[in-house]
């Protein structure tokens, strides 16, 4: 959350939130169906859980700068700069915004996740530092479902 000579620290707060209470709901019906000797859909309730797991342990944060974009999750740690970036894919509709680059692919998730209270301002540095390269964006309806390539920090290496 904090903002420092254009640094932005971006938690993905609500994310977790829909992860857990995923993972509540999932927990609820693994209860009822194992009360109900329901096994198939116990089972079932157990992989879906697995999504919200997925998400609570994916979502991590964001940190923006001038030099470029870090993701951090239990998962490990993504790292491209800007002067990397050649083309950006964003979400129709929900805003995710894919980063492209020689070989790299970066995921940026959408702002609507973002802290509210630095939201507009994150968003609006990303975009300058967008535009002041003349990076070339489109719309497309399958980035949300893209993962990261060739942006991983190798372990015990940092971010920054």
């Amino acid at each position: 959350m904090e903002n420092s000579q254009d640094r932005y620290h971006i938690e993905m707060r609500s994310y977790k939130i829909m992860g857990r209470v995923w993972m509540g709901i999932c927990a609820a019906g693994l209860i009822f169906a194992l009360f109900s000797q329901l096994y198939l859909l116990s089972a079932g309730c157990v992989i879906s859980a697995a999504f919200g797991a997925y998400m609570v342990l994916g979502s991590g944060s964001f940190d923006l700068d001038h030099e470029g974009i870090v993701h951090t999750s239990s998962f490990g740690t993504w790292k491209i700069r800007w002067d990397e970036i050649s083309q950006v894919e964003v979400g129709a509709g929900e805003g995710t915004m894919v980063l492209h680059g020689n070989n790299k692919r970066f995921i940026l998730s959408s702002p609507g996740g973002w802290d509210e209270s630095i939201k507009d301002e994150a968003f609006a540095f990303v975009s300058k530092q967008l535009e002041t390269r003349e990076i070339p964006h489109r719309s497309s309806g399958m980035a949300v479902y893209k993962i990261m390539k060739n942006t991983r920090v190798a372990k015990g290496g940092s971010g920054r």
